[in-house]
């Protein structure tokens, strides 16, 4: 059993890994990244309703749950997807999903500022090493604005991520069955991510065929195949350890970067990579160690 755990987690955390790469090839047709957000949450509305009406399930919750489900919805996973895919042309794949997995370091704050939560001398250790690794990827030079900026975004992916698992842990949510809370999140995220790119003209609808079947695929994958088997890898093993595992994601997205999207991997950010990586792991270690980790869900 903790084989398939192993197994599946891996090939879940390999899957969110690929995706930048997809994304990349939903950009070559025109595509923006409000565009390929909204139609991965929006894909995802039909495909959870129809499980829903197979399994029989009740599509319920309260006015109060419908209204955290929208906050960590909007501002939560839709943000953190989309600011994470505007930092690729900025600063590549590769850099921007390392730099997104400070959201474990993010989630210790927010508990710690928000909840009193304790946060000990090694978390502190571990904030501090992350500090030190997002300074290993700036540069000097004609396009350190636009790396700046890719820095920021990826940041603020991190940092929106860290919201939406603490919302799916701390809000009143913990009742609605997981599926049906799937189709609340693309339902909201959807929604909103659509206001947004009308109100900034930034989602475009006129696009060839091969884009709409990448962002379909897109969808299928990780809204599906990679949230699926990474709570199959948890029920095997435990959320620490499937954490832990999930760290294979910004491995793939390294080496996809560098193998085949020609992206540049210089001593000094494979030296930033390793230290981000390593705080993300002391912080998924030390994670309510006492007791089992509670239940983490997936975004990106």
């Amino acid at each position: 059993m903790k084989l398939k755990g192993i197994i599946f987690t891996i090939i879940s955390a390999t899957l969110f890994g690929c995706a930048p790469a997809i994304v990349q090839k939903i950009y070559s047709y025109g595509a923006t990244p409000e565009t390929t957000t909204f139609f991965r949450n929006f894909f995802a509305i039909p495909i959870t309703l129809g499980i829903l009406f197979l399994q029989k399930t009740r599509i319920y919750a309260t006015k109060k749950q419908l209204f955290s489900v929208a906050m960590i919805s909007c501002f939560g996973l839709a943000c953190a997807t989309l600011t994470l895919i505007s930092a690729y042309p900025f600063i590549g794949t590769s850099m921007a999903t390392t730099l997104h997995f400070l959201y474990p370091v993010f989630v210790a704050l927010i508990c710690f500022f928000c909840f009193k939560e304790k946060l000990g001398k090694f978390k502190i250790f571990a904030l501090i090493l992350a500090i030190i690794g997002i300074l290993f990827f700036f540069q000097k030079g004609k396009n350190s604005n636009n790396i700046s900026l890719g820095i920021f975004l990826s940041v603020v992916s991190g940092l929106a991520n860290a919201y939406y698992m603490v919302g799916l842990d701390k809000f009143n949510i913990r009742e609605i069955p997981s599926m049906v809370l799937t189709f609340f999140i693309s339902s909201f995220a959807s929604i909103g991510l659509l206001l947004f790119g009308l109100c900034t003209n930034r989602i475009h609808f006129n696009l060839p065929y091969q884009a709409y079947f990448f962002m379909f695929l897109n969808s299928i994958l990780i809204a599906f195949v990679a949230i699926s088997l990474l709570q199959m890898g948890i029920k095997y093993l435990n959320a620490t350890m499937a954490a832990m595992l999930s760290l294979f994601e910004p491995v793939t997205s390294n080496l996809i970067g560098i193998c085949f999207m020609g992206e540049e991997m210089t001593i000094k950010k494979l030296i930033g990579s390793i230290i981000i990586l390593t705080s993300a792991m002391i912080i998924i270690l030390l994670d309510n160690q006492p007791a089992q980790v509670k239940k983490v869900e997936k975004k990106s």
